[in-house]
């Protein structure tokens, strides 16, 4: 299963040519459209509300495919929350450079717009504010929250019988 999905150059994710999307191998709330992104924004401003509106609040987000999730946080936050978005950093754990090019792709408005987005130059607007990661052990500490979105679902497993 490590092989099939993490090959360095036939692997499903690793290689970039996996097919996610309503007309790909199967679809996710992220890759249907900007809504998943817009209510779990609001859901962070609150949390970073309750933390006391510190000034360096960071998203850490592991599994982020194409970065569609990180644009539709990151857009959502800027025009619906101007004081949150100033706040913000946000860094994506990805250890595949393929991956990595892809999410600037989108972060930059190079990559083919989805329903519901717009292909405007998002990272002008994100400058300062993305970093990127190659493992979670390259984090330093932080506060705020460590989301995914289904990278649970492409995890490989071992099968132990007894």
């Amino acid at each position: 299963m490590q092989q099939a999905l993490y090959h360095s150059e036939y692997g499903y994710y690793s290689s970039g040519r996996c097919a996610i999307g309503r007309r790909g191998d199967y679809f996710t709330n992220v890759s249907v459209g900007p809504v998943f992104g817009q209510l779990l924004a609001a859901q962070f401003a609150e949390i970073w509300e309750r933390l006391g509106k510190i000034d360096n609040f960071i998203i850490v987000e592991q599994g982020a495919h194409h970065g569609e999730f990180a644009r539709d946080v990151l857009e959502a936050a800027r025009k619906s929350r101007p004081d949150f978005f100033a706040a913000l950093r946000y860094q994506i754990i990805e250890p595949y450079p393929i991956l990595q090019e892809r999410q600037r792709q989108t972060l930059e408005g190079r990559a083919l717009s989805r329903p519901g987005t717009t292909r405007r130059s998002s990272l002008q607007s994100f400058r300062g504010k993305i970093e990127w990661r190659e493992s979670i052990d390259a984090l330093e500490l932080f506060t705020g929250l460590h989301f995914s979105n289904e990278l649970l679902d492409a995890m490989p497993v071992d099968l132990i019988v007894s």
